[in-house]
C-alpha cells in the first residue's frame, strides 16, 4: 500500500515539553534508505486509518488558509509549519502528562490525491542504565515509537475535496481525560470516525435483534458479510442503507434502526471510507460458561461444518461436522 502514497516534501521540529522549548529545522528531511522505511509507514497508518475524524470548518478557517499557503513555495512552506507549531506548543505546555513529540509536516499524495499531513510523533519513555560518578543508575529516557506503532495524533487535510479530518487522543484535562485538538485550537465539528461509525451500527444491530429476532441471530454476521460484499466490490458504504438491508425482513426494526442511527450521529447521506477486511471475515459465538467459538462468517451464514439446533426447552445443540484435524491453540 506504500506505493499509493507520495512524499513531496516534509519538515520536522521537535516539541520538548518537558524543557518548554521547540527545536526548530532549517532544512526539510532528506529521505534516504535509513528514514524513508519509517516514514511512509508513519504516513500510511495515518491517511488509511480508521480513527479519523472529519472536521467541518470554513473555506477561511487559519488552518486552511496556512495549508494553501504552504504549496506556494517552499520559504511559505516553512514559515508556516512555525507558525503552526507555536500555536500547537502553546496548547500543548499547558497538558499534564503531554509527552515530548517530533511534529511532522508533510506534502503528500494519496492515491493520486494531494494532503497535507500534520503527524504528531508522541516519543515514548523507556528504563535504561547509565554510570555517573562511579555508580550505576537506572533511569529514563524519551525515544521514537517503533515503525509499526500508529500514530495517535494527527491533521489532515485533503486539497481535493478542501476537508479537513484529525485524529485525536485523549489526555488529564482539569480533571477529566478530553480530546484538546478540536476543542481547543481548531473548534471545527466533529463528525463521527469510521470505527465510530461501525461500532454504532453493531450496536444497533445487536439492540433491535434482541427486541425483534429479525435473522434468528444472525444479523452481526450478515452485517459483516455486507460490508466485506461492498469493500470488496469497491462499492460505498453507508451505514444506514446497510444496517436498513440486514433488517429488511422486518419493516419496524428496518424503521426503528434509522431511528437510532439518526438519534446516535448517522445519516442517510454518512459513509465509512476505511474498513479492514480482516476483522469482517470473523464472527465469534460466545456461549455459556464463557466458551467462545470462532469461525468464518461464511461458515457460520451458508457453510455445512456447523449446525445449530434449537430444543423444546429453548436451549440449543451446536454440532460441528466433518473435521479432519484439530489443533490446540
Amino acid at each position: 500500500m506504500t506505493n499509493s502514497i507520495i512524499i513531496n516534501k516534509m519538515v520536522m521540529h521537535l516539541m520538548d515539553i518537558e524543557h518548554g522549548v521547540v527545536y526548530y529545522s532549517d532544512h526539510f528531511v532528506e529521505l534516504n534508505d535509513t528514514n524513508l522505511d519509517y516514514y511512509h509507514a508513519k504516513l500510511e497508518k495515518t491517511l488509511y486509518s480508521s480513527a479519523i475524524k472529519p472536521v467541518t470548518v470554513g473555506s477561511m478557517h487559519p488552518l486552511v488558509l496556512r495549508f494553501n499557503n504552504m504549496l506556494e513555495s517552499e520559504e511559505s512552506f516553512m514559515s508556516q509549519a512555525r507558525i503552526i507549531t507555536d500555536e500547537l506548543f502553546h496548547i500543548c505546555k499547558k497538558i499534564a502528562d503531554m509527552p515530548n513529540s517530533n511534529l511532522v509536516f508533510c506534502d503528500c499524495y494519496k492515491e493520486g490525491i494531494e494532503y497535507m499531513v500534520i503527524m504528531k510523533i508522541n516519543h515514548r519513555t523507556i528504563p535504561m542504565t547509565t554510570y555517573i560518578d562511579n555508580e550505576v543508575r537506572i533511569t529514563s529516557s524519551q525515544v521514537l515509537p517503533s515503525i509499526g506503532t500508529s500514530i495517535s495524533e494527527a491533521v489532515l487535510y485533503n486539497f481535493q475535496t478542501k476537508s479537513l479530518s484529525l485524529i485525536e487522543k485523549k489526555y488529564d484535562i482539569d480533571g477529566h481525560l478530553d480530546f484538546y485538538l478540536n476543542e481547543q485550537w481548531i473548534n471545527g465539528e466533529v463528525q463521527l470516525t469510521d470505527r465510530e461509525k461501525l461500532n454504532t451500527m453493531k450496536k444497533v444491530i445487536k439492540k433491535i435483534d434482541k427486541v425483534y429476532a429479525v435473522n434468528d441471530g444472525g444479523s452481526l454476521p450478515l452485517l459483516k458479510q455486507e460490508l466485506s460484499d461492498l469493500v470488496e466490490t469497491k462499492q460505498p458504504i453507508k451505514p444506514l442503507q446497510i444496517v436498513k438491508k440486514v433488517l429488511e425482513k422486518d419493516y419496524n426494526a428496518s424503521e426503528e434502526s434509522e431511528i437510532m442511527l439518526n438519534d446516535m450521529g448517522i445519516g442517510v447521506d454518512d459513509e465509512i471510507h476505511e474498513v479492514s477486511i480482516a476483522k469482517l471475515d470473523e464472527c465469534k459465538l460466545i456461549l455459556d460458561e464463557d466458551i467462545v467459538l470462532s469461525l468464518p462468517v461464511e461458515e457460520y451464514m451458508h457453510g455445512e461444518h456447523l449446525v445449530k439446533k434449537q430444543n423444546m426447552d429453548g436451549s440449543y445443540n451446536i454440532e460441528i461436522n466433518n473435521i479432519f484435524e484439530i489443533v490446540v491453540k
